[in-house]
């Protein structure tokens, strides 16, 4: 039997609702609720380096990532670069959309990635509707205040002890190897490149870590969680 058009959409549309089920959130949700959720989402395309939203850009949609990674960046109004968080495949960006009609950082692909937004109005209803996404949420929510809290606990502790917790921290969201550089882990923990290169240096040096092009690799998670709780 010939393969028509119609045919086509079915299995495109089979396929994507199965990878849908696969982001974080949507794992736990019925195949009706994940078809329902599929009719108001829309895949984007993103090139290295492009701009997803800006910061006080009206916001309308919820963001989730597929494939690649995407941060989120503050401006300060002393002109230095923050980046608040860099997320990865099943991540949720955009969420100061809850409760705010602009975006409150700056979102930019890391890499080539692929993302899905999804209207907030529509996404609320469907919270409303399904309480499993509620609570996937608020423990997405819950997890992203957490990391806020510590990263704002930690902005006066000495320049090595930001860049260890911000390692630990990526170690555990990558599974132990952070695709990102040194001027971007420096960028997170708040000091120059040039510092951080320093003591990433002795980190690698101690065999606590490894580097390659492009991406870090933490050996010795313990370790690096005594030597950042003694400092």
């Amino acid at each position: 039997m010939p393969i028509t058009k119609s045919m086509e959409r079915i299995v495109f549309q089979a396929s994507r609702k199965s990878h849908l089920a696969t982001l974080g959130i949507f794992k736990n949700l019925p195949s009706d609720a994940l078809a329902e959720i599929e009719n108001f989402m829309i895949e984007k395309n993103y090139e290295k380096q492009e701009t997803l939203f800006m910061e006080d850009d009206p916001a309308e949609s919820l963001w989730f990532v597929e494939k690649g990674l995407v941060k989120e960046i503050y401006y300060s109004p002393d002109g230095d670069d923050q980046i608040v968080s860099i997320v990865g495949a099943q991540g949720m960006l955009g969420t100061s959309c809850f409760e705010s009609v602009t975006y409150g950082f700056h979102a930019v692909a890391e890499t080539v990635a692929t993302v899905v937004a999804m209207p907030i109005r529509r996404f609320q209803e469907t919270m409303e509707k399904y309480p499993p996404l509620a609570k996937a949420v608020l423990y997405q929510i819950s997890s992203l205040l957490r990391k806020a809290k510590n990263q704002h606990a930690l902005s006066q502790d000495p320049v090595e002890k930001r860049l260890l917790h911000v390692l630990l921290e990526l170690a555990l969201e990558f599974d132990g190897t952070i695709p990102l550089i040194r001027k971007e882990v420096a960028a997170m923990a708040g000091t120059t490149t040039e510092t951080c290169i320093r003591v990433l240096g002795r980190l690698e040096a101690d065999g606590l870590i490894a580097s390659t092009r492009g991406r870090l690799t933490v050996i010795n998670a313990a370790s690096l969680r005594e030597r950042m709780e003694a400092l």
